[in-house]
């Protein structure tokens, strides 16, 4: 899929002008590792959904882009730190995340998938999960969804081989992997016949563009920009061009 936005990433050393600025420079961090969200090409470009809407919101708050990268784990502390003015990373709310950071209006909905391996004695229900070693992202809404709604699975340990998750899921050594949608049914998707999506949900998931906790102002002008695309049918044409289930969250 092509995006209509190439980006380059320039990674910065301080944060951003003041919002009120008429030549505002807008951070937005991002691990940019989550096709078809957002991603890098073989030149280093970003790509993806969210790439596209961010620099729509760029261009309705008549700011300039520029993405930091880096790892998942490090985007909430360094919004924290004043690092960034913005974490758009397929993010799902949470209280947890809003006692740290401010949290804009849903900008997709989606839910949080099992996938488990295909045969006879595989699970077919979350219920068969019970027992069953499950594997979930270290500190994301899946490993949250995984304790809250599966109590009886039992959480598997990192992989001290360095296996990926999907190595684990098809080695045996998982029995489940539970992920965002999106991926749960592109992994599907790639591999129908090794890989089933239990039909039932754990939980729905609303991605939101987190805003440092100081940032009210730049909280305003996202969600007035979010208002605005949606208005518009941007952010379902998004969808829609990137071949991605209706998510638009009301």
């Amino acid at each position: 899929m092509k995006s209509l936005w190439l980006l380059p990433i320039i990674v910065l050393q301080g944060c951003s002008s003041p919002v009120t600025d008429s030549n505002a420079i807008w951070v937005v961090a991002s691990d940019l590792d989550n096709p078809p969200f957002a991603w890098l090409d073989e030149s280093g470009v970003a790509q993806g959904r969210d790439v596209e809407m961010a620099q729509e919101l760029a261009s309705e708050m008549d700011v300039t882009l520029e993405w930091k990268r880096m790892e998942f784990s490090e985007l909430l502390p360094a919004l924290e730190l004043g690092k960034a003015d913005a974490v758009i990373a397929t993010l799902g709310a949470t209280p947890e995340r809003a006692e740290r950071v401010l949290l804009s209006t849903p900008y997709y909905m989606t839910d949080l998938r099992a996938v488990v391996r295909r045969g006879e004695l595989e699970p077919k229900t979350l219920g068969d999960l019970e027992g069953r070693l499950v594997s979930a992202g270290a500190g994301t809404t899946s490993e949250q969804a995984l304790e809250r709604e599966l109590p009886r699975a039992l959480p598997a340990p990192t992989s001290s081989k360095g296996d990926s998750s999907l190595e684990r899921l098809l080695s045996g050594e998982v029995d489940a992997l539970i992920m965002d949608g999106p991926d749960a049914r592109d992994l599907v998707r790639e591999q129908p016949e090794s890989l089933l999506m239990l039909n039932s949900p754990l939980a729905e998931e609303h991605y939101v563009v987190a805003v440092r906790p100081d940032g009210e102002e730049w909280l305003q002008r996202i969600d007035q920009a979010l208002s605005e695309l949606r208005l518009r049918g941007l952010l379902a044409e998004l969808d829609r061009r990137f071949e991605l289930a209706p998510g638009e969250a009301p």
